[in-house]
């Protein structure tokens, strides 16, 4: 993933472990949503390969980015919107800024 994760407790970028090094905090959670949502992503992917599958990308790539926002899956998402044959929602989607959402509290953030 392109987006450094952090605690949401204390905001310490996530190291590849369960438990914060710094606070405790259990972020096993937060690991699970994090590869959902890449895994939801790379479904889209291969959706979008196989080239007759245009709304099932979409819907996956909003399914991703809903859980997990990135600056890759903000444009996968609009490669999926052009695919699917809404070529202006895409190109205003890559318009947009790239606001991750920070996993945890579900807030987006400028990170």
């Amino acid at each position: 993933m392109s987006e450094v994760l952090r605690c949401p407790t204390c905001r310490t970028p996530w190291r590849g472990v369960t438990i914060c090094p710094r606070c405790g905090s259990d972020l096993t959670a937060i690991m699970r949503v994090a590869m959902k949502a890449w895994e939801l992503r790379e479904a889209a992917r291969a959706a979008l390969r196989a080239g007759d599958r245009p709304a099932q990308a979409l819907a996956l790539a909003r399914a991703a980015s809903r859980l997990h926002a990135t600056r890759q899956g903000q444009r996968l998402l609009a490669l999926a919107l052009v695919a699917a044959g809404q070529i202006s929602d895409g190109h205003e989607h890559m318009k947009q800024p790239i606001i991750p959402t920070e996993l945890g509290d579900g807030n987006p953030t400028a990170d």
